[in-house]
């Protein structure tokens, strides 16, 4: 058995997934329409009994096999570039096989005088998460290219305020290998590729999809010193120009820019808003405060919330309460149900009313933190059971994310801590927890982003009394 983990080590940095043995190999189907188009799939042509079919070494590969692309769409640019809805890849996974340990063969390595020599190569290691490698860089460079407003990676904070969500699983992949092709008097190692992608487009990660569908993607190198290295990524950029050129997914960008464009204007409406003067201590203060949080149950989960006026208003987040016009609030051990007010989406926050029994209402601190400052976060992080759960502090940074401005703090956050308030050292409200970076176990690396309460507050039309 021969590992070729380098090769993949390049393509889609996941080492060890690979071997090489002496076993039957996978198909792959080409065929020419009735336009003379040449087509590669993993499924048989539709009506045409006539098309070649062969595995992937078997296909004969003429010199303008080059420029030819699986379905030959071409990617519809975004008319208004670089503006519109932004887009992040929530989640990648290469789900080949029904689990670590089953070897499925994917293609052919070649060897010797004219790639006379051939065994198979397998994936053997079932499904793996590609998010935040190679193979994600490669698809936010597609939609960039054509005017999309992709953020991920580095743009983590972004990513949580991104409009739309997007989940990509590589279901396919057909790749051939030879390390000396011969074509006159030139020789040298060569390669092709083809993948095939499911996609599922969300406005709202908890949502139902916008859009559900698969595109394919092909790259021949199959010459002499067209090399092994990103050949399967070049197939997946072709994969991703090909679903930029379906109409029903461009279709679901428009629909929700339209529907996701900011609000017109609304009248503000007073609140009875309470601002301190900077004299109380968190402290001395925190079962008055802690009784002002609150832990909101929507259709898709839970997040936390803030009372911010005592007949019953209260903020969290957008992505909290998701499309839901009605939620349910945990007051204690009591569940009491609430009504969605407004939403901006784009601020990620939600007003909700609900009947607060008698609670008291959050203070408002006047001033902003500055870096060093402490902070305490509260919510309801991973379970129900864990409510009004602090979390200890400082202002780390303050930040410009894709044009608005947040709090970084090291306290620690956790999913369900989301729309939670975050108090100063006086027990003063000074944000709301948005987001956080977390590692591949789900842990907290206490990288965490707040959103102001001045701009919350504008978002939903609330003037303070």
């Amino acid at each position: 058995m021969r590992r070729i983990d380098r090769v993949f080590v390049a393509a889609l940095v996941v080492a060890g997934c690979l071997c090489v043995v002496g076993v039957a190999c996978a198909g792959v189907y080409k065929w020419r329409d009735a336009s003379g188009n040449l087509h590669f799939s993993d499924t048989p042509p539709p009506n045409a009994p006539g098309a070649v079919r062969g595995d992937v070494h078997e296909m004969a590969l003429s010199t303008g096999f080059a420029d030819a692309k699986v379905s030959n769409k071409t990617p519809i640019a975004n008319s208004q570039r670089n503006s519109g809805p932004s887009i992040t890849l929530d989640n990648f996974t290469l789900r080949l096989g029904a689990g670590s340990g089953d070897d499925v063969t994917i293609g052919r390595a070649f060897s010797g005088k004219d790639c006379s020599r051939s065994t198979d190569v397998q994936w053997n290691e079932g499904v793996v998460d590609l998010k935040g490698k190679v193979a994600e860089t490669m698809v936010g460079e597609r939609f960039r290219n054509f005017g999309y407003a992709f953020v991920g990676g580095e743009s983590s904070g972004a990513a949580a305020l991104a409009d739309l969500h997007l989940d990509a699983e590589l279901v396919a992949m057909k790749l051939d290998l030879c390390d000396s092709i011969h074509m006159g008097s030139q020789f040298g190692p060569g390669s092709r590729a083809y993948v095939k992608v499911r996609w599922t487009l969300k406005g709202d990660a908890n949502a139902e999809p916008l859009f559900r569908g698969t595109s394919a993607g092909a790259f021949d190198a199959w010459r002499p010193g067209g090399g092994s290295k990103g050949t399967i990524l070049k197939a997946l950029g072709s994969a991703t120009d090909n679903l930029l050129g379906d109409r029903a997914f461009v279709d679901a960008l428009m629909d929700e820019r339209s529907s996701s464009a900011l609000p017109a204007a609304v009248a503000n409406f007073n609140l009875a808003v309470t601002y301190g003067n900077g004299s109380g201590n968190f402290r001395v203060d925190s079962e008055k405060l802690l009784r002002s949080a609150v832990t909101v149950k929507t259709s898709h989960g839970h997040g936390s919330g803030v009372l911010i006026d005592p007949a019953g208003f209260a903020l969290t987040n957008a992505h909290v309460v998701g499309s839901d016009a009605q939620v349910r609030v945990m007051l204690d051990d009591k569940m009491v149900d609430a009504r969605v007010v407004r939403t901006d989406k784009h601020a990620d926050v939600a007003l909700l009313q609900f009947d607060p029994q008698g609670r008291p209402a959050a203070v408002f601190a006047r001033g902003e933190p500055h870096p060093g400052d402490p902070l305490y976060v509260v919510g309801t992080p991973l379970d129900l059971n864990l409510s009004h759960t602090v979390t200890q502090g400082i202002l780390s940074a303050v930040r410009e994310v894709k044009g608005a401005r947040l709090y970084q703090t090291d306290a620690a956050v956790n999913p369900g801590n989301s729309g939670g308030p975050v108090f100063n050292e006086a027990g003063e409200l000074v944000a709301l927890t948005v987001s956080g970076l977390f590692n591949a176990d789900g842990a907290s690396l206490n990288v965490n982003y707040l959103i102001p309460v001045a701009r919350a507050l504008t978002a939903v039309g609330v003037a303070g009394g």
